[in-house]
């Protein structure tokens, strides 16, 4: 008789299985950690964005006005700066009627000078999430002579 015994026992299929799953199971739990981050970064991302997007257009706005042009119409609601009406609804900041981010937790224009306004102090802050912590951007603007 001939004794050929070609093939895999039943041990070494189950020794092979059990490397692959712990294979697969690593290579998951990478993938996932990865997929949280993206959206945890994109989310911080937009939130900066948001931010860097109404301070930068009111710099703008200030950097070529005067104190004169500068008047808390409505509270700390809305503000005139120049010929622009910035205003400040509930989680979202409007530059002359039009929506400029609708993710601000804080707008916050404080005057700078008691008996001649010479600047403002701006403070502006995202809203926060589940993903991420609110990103905030403070800046002092002087008024030119």
């Amino acid at each position: 008789m001939k004794n050929d015994q070609r093939g895999i026992t039943l041990v070494e299929l189950l020794g092979v299985l059990a490397i692959l799953s712990v294979i697969l199971l690593l290579v998951g739990s990478v993938h996932l950690f990865g997929q949280k981050q993206l959206v945890y970064q994109t989310d911080q991302v937009g939130k900066q964005s948001d931010v860097r997007l109404v301070i930068s257009q009111l710099t703008t706005d200030f950097r070529s006005a005067t104190a004169g042009d500068y008047e808390e119409v409505e509270g700390e609601t809305e503000y005139r700066v120049g010929d622009h009406i910035y205003e400040y609804n509930g989680s979202t900041v409007f530059r002359d009627g039009q929506t400029l981010s609708d993710n601000i937790d804080l707008f916050k224009l404080d005057t700078i000078g008691e008996e001649e306004l010479t600047g403002v102090n701006i403070t502006i802050e995202s809203k926060p999430s589940e993903q991420s912590s609110p990103t905030t951007i403070e800046t002092t603007i002087y008024f030119r002579r």
